[in-house]
């Protein structure tokens, strides 16, 4: 009987999904997962949150076990298959908003964040590494070219000073969660108005290289096509 550890095979390209004519801008936080620029939010699920008081638990039971012993090892494994368990859980809710986003629409736009600088602030590290906004960009990203969409990141600076009605920038502090234009008295949530503006910022970086928001979708479809067919609109 022959064996064989690695399996590598040839897949085909996925064929591009039809174009729905529509964009989004993603403002990603703590309090809510994802805040959509069409008003949308999607509920943070905190699962480190919700596993800390099992894995602190569980850590604990490993502290007090005795070094070199089956115990201690039996132990181990159980530690680090809750950590599994949050891991595993993470990424299958980001797998989903991701699949449904990419469904959803032509041009997903998220912001640029400097996630590792954002990390050490202590107050705020375990709860960013809980969200994993790297992670769930890096997904989507993936997902958004393999299906013939387009995924962009913007600079997220003042998208939530700048109104999205009339372009009105004035400072707004961080806990007030309502933005008030001063000058044309727009009420807005302050993450719907920033991913508004994200998707704005999207929209444009597009345009500006001369695409639309369906062009990677028609690229993908001429790539597939067999060699010998002929293109519309070439001799």
């Amino acid at each position: 009987m022959v064996t064989c550890s690695d399996l590598v095979c040839e897949m085909p390209k996925p064929e591009p999904l039809p174009p729905t004519g529509r964009t989004i801008g993603v403002d990603v936080g703590i309090s809510s997962f994802a805040t959509l620029s069409n008003g949308e939010e999607i509920e943070n699920p905190r699962h480190l949150k919700n596993a800390l008081e099992n894995l602190q638990r569980q850590q604990r039971r490993l502290s007090r076990r005795q070094k070199g012993s089956n115990r201690r090892s039996t132990q181990r494994i159980k530690v680090a298959k809750a950590h599994l368990k949050v891991s595993r859980c993470r990424k299958d809710f980001q797998h989903k908003v991701s699949t449904d986003l990419v469904r959803r629409f032509d041009a997903i736009t998220v912001e640029d964040l400097n996630i590792r600088g954002m990390v050490k602030n202590r107050r705020l590290a375990r709860a960013i590494s809980d969200v994993s906004w790297g992670s769930f960009f890096t997904i989507t990203k993936g997902k958004a070219e393999n299906a013939g969409r387009m995924f962009e990141r913007v600079d997220p600076r003042y998208t939530s000073q700048i109104c999205s009605k009339c372009g009105n920038r004035q400072k707004t502090p961080l806990a007030i969660r309502v933005y008030e234009c001063g000058k044309c008295g727009l009420e807005i949530g302050r993450d719907h108005n920033a991913a508004i503006m994200i998707d704005r910022a999207g929209q444009a970086r597009i345009y500006a290289r001369g695409e639309g928001a369906v062009s990677a979708s028609k690229k993908r479809e001429r790539e597939s096509r067999p060699q010998s067919e002929p293109q519309r609109g070439e001799d």
